[in-house]
């Protein structure tokens, strides 16, 4: 009789323990899964804050495309009024002679316009000979090839001799990235424009990691000034568009670490 009692009581207390393991293995259960929800809400949120970071990003290369179209606007701009002072000089003339000497006198007497104006002027008088197919004496066409010298910013003399957004490529952190670029045949070797075979595509790859680097916000319209090379964010935009690398990417992602 007493063994029978201590089963029924044994009996009794394992069904006691089941039930209370059974709540506690259920508890569990909902915890695991409000676990799983919250893990969700993270994953979501973490989402959201890379696709704020990705469009912040389109945001500002968009930002610098719309630059460097308001810069060409600029140019082209600038082109039409030294066309404009060109044709005032000329609109009177009828024979060659009389063009070529108009277009002496301009060159003469516009060497103390500012670069860009001369580069502007350059550019629209060589459209002018080739389109009207002129024969321009040889110390014309010279003058022409060197009316836009004296680039300043390949060898800055000081820091006050530059713009002042230029003045971030002439860091120290900046000339050893610098030398690094020329030792690898990127940039001229006494200066710092583009070494001869650089392409505007490696170029625009060259100016994204470097700004990376040097934590330059407003980098393509530097680097254009620089090198005068246009659409520098586009190029960019293109090859990250298409995941297309420059050539010889690899090796300049390594000189700017």
């Amino acid at each position: 009789m007493k063994d029978e009692v201590n089963k029924e009581e044994l009996r009794e207390a394992a069904h006691e323990v089941y039930r209370r393991l059974q709540n506690e293995h259920e508890r569990k259960m909902d915890e695991a899964e409000e676990l799983k929800i919250q893990m969700r809400v993270v994953e979501a949120t973490q989402g959201l804050l890379d696709e704020i970071d990705r469009l912040k990003e389109e945001n500002e290369a968009q930002r610098d495309e719309i630059d460097g179209l308001n810069q060409q606007l600029q140019d082209k701009d600038t082109q039409l009024k030294e066309l404009g002072k060109l044709s005032a000089g000329v609109a009177k003339k009828s024979s060659a002679d009389d063009v070529s000497k108009a277009i002496r006198i301009y060159l003469n007497t516009s060497k103390r316009k500012t670069q860009s104006k001369r580069e502007a002027a350059k550019t629209v008088l060589l459209e002018l000979i080739t389109a009207a197919k002129l024969e321009m004496s040889e110390d014309i066409m010279e003058s022409l090839s060197h009316f836009d010298d004296e680039e300043l910013t390949d060898q800055p003399q000081s820091a006050g001799s530059v713009n002042e957004n230029v003045a971030e490529l002439l860091t120290a952190e900046a000339q050893v990235l610098w030398q690094r670029l020329r030792d690898a045949g990127f940039i001229v070797a006494d200066g710092y424009a583009l070494a001869e075979g650089v392409s505007a595509n490696q170029a625009a790859y060259i100016a994204d990691r470097m700004a990376e680097k040097l934590r330059i916000k407003k980098k393509w319209k530097l680097f254009q000034q620089l090198w005068g090379i246009p659409n520098l964010g586009q190029l960019a935009g293109t090859w990250q568009q298409t995941g297309k690398l420059p050539p010889r990417s690899s090796d300049i992602d390594k000189l700017m670490k």
